[in-house]
């Protein structure tokens, strides 16, 4: 009987120390199109393990684009902690054309970086004000946690690829019936305006997964190849 509850006891011990699985949140790809043209994708896969305050969400994905300046191979890596998924850690390692490499944390307030270029390495340390969400350019899955956080207000923004920290302004225009590759979806669209930069059109479903995202300026367009059941 005393073995029996030994290895009971083991078998518990053994449970609470094992890392939690991860639930796989969303994954995905965007055809990617740009002056109406086809130039790649964008896949990504977002996974969370545990809930509320002790919560981590890991987002991985990578963009590989032909456009007329060269190619844009993207492998980011973002992790985000807690109840609003603050982002904490971002990689996105650049192929392509400009080759580099970027690693960086956020925390007390900053943004710090190391950049690595096959030239050498360079450091990097701006704001990273609090309640900000990091949105790396063309990298569509990332509006995902801006979504969570909120569809309407302002918001601060990382970008890390352009080293700095804008303000944004969200306006949610409400639901809207959306056609998505030959089928149709309600989807919440929201305008979202950088400072100083380009408007971003988004469309979330009713769990802020990423289903579509425009810039009109640049003639950008990613829409999802399925729209997420």
């Amino acid at each position: 009987m005393k073995t029996i509850r030994t290895l009971g006891f083991l078998t518990l011990a053994l449970a609470a120390a094992a890392p939690a699985a991860a639930q796989r949140v969303d994954a995905g790809t965007f055809k990617v199109t740009v002056q109406g043209q086809d130039v790649g994708t964008e896949e990504f896969t977002i996974e969370q393990t545990g809930s509320g305050s002790g919560s981590e969400v890991t987002a991985v994905g990578r963009v590989q684009l032909r456009l007329d300046d060269g190619t844009l191979d993207l492998a980011p890596r973002l992790l985000a902690r807690g109840m609003g998924a603050s982002p904490v850690e971002y990689q996105v390692d650049v192929g392509g054309t400009s080759p580099r490499k970027i690693v960086g944390t956020v925390g007390g307030g900053r943004f710090s970086a190391k950049i690595v270029t096959p030239t050498g390495e360079q450091l990097r340390e701006y704001v990273a004000s609090s309640g900000a969400v990091v949105l790396d350019d063309g990298i569509a899955h990332h509006y995902y946690f801006l979504a969570l956080r909120t569809h309407s207000g302002r918001i601060p923004v990382i970008i890390p690829r352009e080293n700095r920290q804008v303000m944004a302004t969200v306006t949610d225009r409400g639901e809207e019936s959306t056609a998505v590759n030959g089928a149709t979806a309600t989807l919440f669209h929201l305008v979202v305006q950088p400072a100083g930069g380009d408007e971003h059109h988004v469309w979330v479903d009713a769990l802020n997964r990423v289903v579509k995202v425009e810039v009109p300026a640049r003639r950008y367009l990613a829409v999802r190849t399925q729209i997420p059941r």
